[in-house]
């Protein structure tokens, strides 16, 4: 005997899965999912007809209303279903197709019961007292709640909403679209951050394993999560959901589905959903613009490709050569110009690429910035570039440029503190990162303000940034130096133990555990030529104390040295620092010493200049 849809609404059972409709939601062995109102409209309509065909017409007519949708609306609907029931075509173990016909629910319906309860009738036909109170109640319940959440809404004007895109799951089963798992979120969050109101967090940034917790730990305001796979024409289908983790529920779902090899298709739909849909469900302003568009098809998979590509050595090199094919396929889109700057910069930095990787990557992020004005990333990396480049004036203007442009912010106080840190103006750096983290409490490129107070000497604060990124390998040895001032040998030790094998922890570890002299003389020359060949001026000065801790301070000259002489403006922090101690009364300490203060004293009058000269406007 069939249900009515009223019977069906309280709930219902097939097999193992508990259907509840009102909720828009299945829910088997304790896992719930939930479905768009239209996907649980067609199983309702299904259920409601089990064991019968049920046309598409019928289907038409009871979901969308006689409002006119192609055959495909359909088939993703029971595709998903099938996916979610357990169930495939082939099986029919749940849903048959029966072509050129229909589909029929071939599983056996069964009511959960709670329908009699919720059914009973009202024999008064009038209110009672009770529910007048409990509506009274309710409504002024609402208006306290409205009050309270614009009161939030103005109180909170200042921070970001935190949003973190986590792996896709390709449920194609279907290797050559691997690439999709990496590709796809990096994508969303990209088109993300067109949004001046949204802090995109790094994919990976949360634990796999129960996202939600790992969401409340890091104090993420929202989960993106997403799925594809294949329909039975070669059609890609996206399923893509935000959640709210606070109240731990969905607050943004959508279903997108395009030629499997129109991967541009795929691209507009997602940025017309991320603007249309995404971004005001986490209440941000969508920003005048996405950005520039791919318009290429080959050149965009080869975009889409390297941005899988691990940060390795060798899958660095191989995304360079894809990304460098596909800008000049396709050179008007920006963030293939950009993804080439990040994989140059690491090329250059971290590889064999040295000084003029490191320039072509300059090079790739102005581009970025001439295609598209409002790339905030580009415009942030070309500062980055001209710091470590020793160019502090020229970061500095940029730096004031992008501050005009985009107001005070993280990004763009942080960036600002970053050239004053090199420069040496570390009182100016600390109070432009506690504006940032005002902005965005829990931005973990805030990591590296740490430093700031590390090197003067001001060690209660160096903590609070540096949990900002706790695991990462920046924020590993950070905060050995951080407890080598403390003399925490035994902390400093534990920590340096957990360490990949490479020059750092080689030296460090037998330094201390209490080896010294000859002993050491292999493990320092391998320290100190693996940090002299760092692009970065602020590398060789940040490891140099371990030198000095481990009993070798003319490596630990030789380091400073060449850190000032790349315009690493070490003063005042030489004389605040006091893991400088020890050496402060070496001739070739002094003279480093000077040529330090002369740098920051260089820097300070043509900050000076600058200042006075937009004043004087």
């Amino acid at each position: 005997m069939g249900f009515t849809s009223q019977q069906l609404q309280a709930g219902f059972r097939i097999g193992e899965h508990l259907i509840e409709p009102r909720q828009n939601r299945i829910t088997r062995r304790g896992v719930a999912v939930h479905l768009e109102p239209r996907v649980m409209d067609v199983l309702v309509c299904l259920a409601e007809h089990a064991g019968e065909v049920v046309s598409r017409d019928t289907l038409n007519q009871r979901v969308w209303s006689n409002v006119v949708v192609t055959v495909q609306a359909v088939t993703n609907c029971i595709s998903e279903l099938r996916q979610h029931l357990g169930d495939d075509r082939a099986a029919n173990r749940v849903i048959e197709t029966i072509p050129e016909r229909g589909y029929r629910l071939t599983a056996a319906v069964e009511l959960t019961g709670a329908e009699t309860a919720r059914q009973r009738p009202n024999t008064t036909g009038r209110s009672t007292p009770l529910k007048r109170w409990f509506l009274v109640t309710g409504l002024l319940l609402a208006v306290i709640a409205a009050g309270a959440a614009m009161w939030w809404r103005s109180d909170s004007a200042n921070q970001l909403t935190s949003v973190a895109v986590v792996q896709f799951e390709n449920a194609a089963g279907d290797e050559a679209l691997d690439y999709l798992e990496m590709a796809l979120p990096d994508e969303i969050a990209t088109l993300l951050t067109a949004s001046t109101d949204v802090a995109v967090r790094p994919i990976g940034y949360l634990r796999s394993d129960d996202l939600l917790a790992s969401a409340r730990e890091r104090s993420v305001d929202h989960v993106v999560s997403g799925r594809f796979y294949l329909e039975d024409d070669r059609a890609l289908s996206l399923a893509i959901e935000g959640q709210q983790v606070a109240q731990e529920r969905v607050i943004w779902r959508t279903r997108i589905t395009v030629p499997v090899d129109d991967l541009l298709a795929m691209r507009g739909s997602i940025a017309a959903h991320v603007r249309q849909g995404l971004l005001p469900a986490i209440g941000a302003a969508s920003g005048d613009t996405l950005g520039s568009t791919p318009s290429h098809a080959a050149a965009y998979q080869l975009y889409l490709r390297s941005l899988a590509l691990p940060q390795q050595p060798a899958s660095t090199e191989r995304a360079v050569d894809m990304l460098e094919e596909a800008v000049t396929l396709d050179p008007t889109f920006a963030p293939a110009w950009h993804a080439l700057g990040l994989r140059y910069y690491d090329y250059g930095t971290y590889g064999a690429g040295r000084e003029p990787a490191r320039q072509k990557s300059l090079a790739a992020h102005r581009k970025a910035l001439e295609l598209d004005p409002n790339y905030i990333e580009a415009a942030r990396n070309i500062v980055t570039h001209r710091t470590e480049a020793g160019d502090l004036e020229g970061a500095y203007a940029e730096a004031r440029r992008l501050l005009a442009q985009f107001g005070p912010g993280a990004e763009t106080d942080f960036t600002l503190a970053y050239v004053y840190r090199y420069a040496g103006l570390l009182e100016e750096a600390q109070r432009h990162c506690e504006l940032a983290l005002e902005r965005d409490a829990n931005n973990p490129r805030l990591r590296s303000c740490g430093y700031a107070y590390l090197y003067a000497g001001e060690l209660t604060r160096v903590m609070d940034f540096l949990r900002l990124d706790e695991g990462s390998y920046f924020v590993h040895w950070a905060m050995v130096l951080y407890l080598l001032r403390l003399d925490d040998r035994e902390a400093a030790l534990h920590i340096t133990r957990q360490a990949a094998e490479e020059p750092t922890r080689k030296l460090m570890q037998p330094c201390l555990e209490g080896v010294a002299g000859a002993a050491l003389d292999e493990p320092v020359a391998q320290f100190v030529m693996h940090w002299e060949q760092s692009g970065d001026p602020e590398a060789p000065f940040a490891v140099a104390p371990m030198l000095v801790y481990c009993g070798r301070p003319q490596e630990a000259l030789r380091l400073l040295q060449r850190a000032v002489d790349l315009r690493f403006c070490a003063y005042p922090a030489l004389d605040q620092d006091p893991i400088w101690a020890p050496l402060r009364q070496d001739l070739q300490f002094q003279r480093i010493r000077e040529k330090a203060k002369a740098c920051h004293d260089e820097f300070r009058r043509a900050v000076d200049a600058y200042d006075y000269k937009q004043t004087a406007r």
